[in-house]
């Protein structure tokens, strides 16, 4: 093989290596005031690629973030990591984890509607998902385990609601969990 030949096809292997490690990027950071490189989770979250084999962190940074947030099926290894459960808020409308094999670490999610019917903050379908120092907060309906064979486990983390605020099919542990009614009332 001639010298030329040699360096084209070293080129050409150097140039598929960089555009690969551009595609599998390990860490995407969320920030509401614009210095990650997204201010919503769920734009973060659609840039995950599809069917990964990979593990992703999304990163976000303390905010309050006031989104309805999807994760959708085809979604998996996925780590959402807050930069502190007190400080990083997902608020307003219910999360709902359709993937498979996602964890979430130190973030809280809340549904903030007022305590006059049922209004879900956590709505799981995926398997083999972990939440881990993150704060749940809700009044009626707080979490729903919607998927029969589906497996969660809750380490950790601090649960609050009122009327039947942990129900489901799935299988969950709560292992080191605070879980607080906020009425005299039945999980």
């Amino acid at each position: 093989m001639n010298k030329l030949l040699k360096a084209g096809l070293l080129l050409f292997l150097a140039c598929v290596g960089t555009v690969q490690a551009q595609q599998k990027q390990d860490t995407i950071v969320v920030a509401r005031d614009g210095t990650g490189e997204y201010r919503t989770i769920q734009e973060a979250v659609e840039a995950v690629r599809a069917f990964m084999d990979y593990t992703v962190t999304i990163y976000i940074k303390d905010g309050l973030y006031k989104e309805k947030l999807v994760i959708p099926s085809w979604v998996k290894n996925v780590q959402l990591v807050g930069e502190s459960a007190e400080g990083t808020i997902i608020t307003y409308d219910t999360v709902k984890v359709e993937g498979n094999d996602i964890t979430f670490k130190n973030l809280t999610i809340e549904n903030n509607a007022a305590p006059l019917g049922q209004a879900v903050a956590l709505h799981t379908e995926g398997d083999r998902l972990m939440f881990i120092h993150c704060r749940l907060l809700g009044n009626q309906d707080t979490i729903y385990t919607g998927r029969e064979g589906t497996r969660l486990l809750f380490t950790d983390c601090y649960i609050e609601g009122t009327t039947d605020f942990i129900f489901g099919p799935a299988t969950a542990l709560f292992e080191r969990c605070t879980i607080h009614s906020k009425r005299n009332s039945y999980i």
